[in-house]
């Protein structure tokens, strides 16, 4: 069955305990290479959101980045 909630609404709604239409779905990674320079790690973000539709989008800038 088609719904027409958005992520927005879906992740709302889990994270207040209410039941959302599906369990959101995410999946991060690390771009090495690509994290060294901000255009390249923004386009390689878009394109992974773009090709899989996730309900969360996580940025992962370089795993050596200091807080």
């Amino acid at each position: 069955m088609m719904t027409n909630w958005s992520k927005r609404k879906r992740l709302e709604a889990t994270l207040s305990g209410g039941a959302p239409d599906r369990v959101p779905v995410a999946l991060w990674r690390h771009w090495p290479g690509d994290d060294q320079d901000a255009q390249a790690l923004a386009a390689a973000h878009l394109k992974w959101q773009q090709d899989y539709d996730w309900d969360v989008l996580k940025v992962g800038p370089a795993s050596s980045y200091s807080v």
